[in-house]
């Protein structure tokens, strides 16, 4: 497992990089709501970074907990959603039974968290987990990275940031097919010195079409989104959110899945027409 924010870039994108959270967690809080979810109802946030999003959770009476696979965002989140549960973890988890995720109301996700994954199999394990996560009605809502943000992004060969006490260059590359790659380099204050940290971040790509397929297989009445809400996310980022069918939902449905095709009833031969005799004409 590749590990990804590391102390000093954790910090910075903690205090540098909030805006996706701030566009995103009032159309997240809306769509719980509107689903019918109330004040308790428990939400995992998958992949919560430093707790932006947990704290913002926290705020609308939601019980969160929260799951990262980077041990700094976690402590991170620890101090700044100090009423959610965190704890270090990596999806897809390849748990089941009683070590699988427990369930929760809803599940969700932002940053592009399982385009972080390594490969596009652990993307189709991950999404088929969280969808297993649900309860019965319970509400998915995650953003995910296409092929198309990539290729829009193909020519843009740095990003760099700079303020008082730290700095940042990412250098993006497109090392083979669904990969889009960032090399990225932090400088921090610390007691008066500088310190250098360097991360490489892989990103694989997946589609919306497979995205839909395995969380519909796997009990999700998903559907694409523009965005969570109103807020407009960048081109070739794209929401998927849906509803976890009941029990019988998903056995009718599967029942139905499996079932032979009924044929069409072959038609009885008809017996052949006799011969009609014409009358002879006589030459006059």
């Amino acid at each position: 497992m590749i590990a990804y924010y590391g102390d000093d870039l954790a910090w910075v994108h903690h205090a540098g990089y909030s805006q996706h959270v701030e566009r995103t967690w009032r159309g997240i809080v809306r769509l719980l709501r509107d689903a019918g979810l109330r004040r308790g109802a428990r939400v995992l946030d998958a992949g919560c970074g430093s707790g932006l999003l947990a704290r913002r959770l926290l705020d609308a009476g939601f019980a969160v907990t929260g799951i990262d696979a980077s041990p700094a965002m976690i402590d991170l989140a620890r101090s700044c959603a100090p009423g959610a549960d965190f704890r270090v973890a990596s999806l897809p988890t390849g748990s089941r039974g009683a070590a699988a995720l427990p369930h929760f109301d809803a599940v969700v996700s932002t940053g592009h968290v399982l385009n972080y994954l390594g490969h596009r199999s652990a993307i189709a394990r991950a999404l088929a987990e969280l969808a297993r996560a649900l309860k019965p009605s319970g509400v998915l809502a995650i953003d995910l990275m296409t092929e198309r943000f990539a290729r829009i992004r193909e020519g843009d060969a740095v990003h760099a940031k700079v303020e008082d006490d730290w700095a940042i260059v990412t250098r993006f590359s497109r090392p083979g097919p669904h990969r889009f790659d960032r090399d990225i380099t932090v400088f921090r204050r610390s007691d008066g010195d500088w310190r250098r940290s360097d991360e490489h971040h892989r990103n694989v790509t997946f589609e919306v079409a497979d995205a839909l397929r395995i969380l519909r297989d796997s009990g999700i009445d998903a559907r694409r989104r523009a965005a969570f809400g109103e807020e407009a996310l960048p081109a070739g980022l794209v929401v998927l959110t849906g509803v976890r069918r009941s029990p019988a939902q998903i056995a009718v449905r599967r029942s139905a899945r499996s079932a032979p095709r009924g044929r069409s009833p072959r038609r009885t031969p008809r017996a052949p027409r006799p011969a009609r005799c014409e009358r002879s004409r006589g030459r006059g």
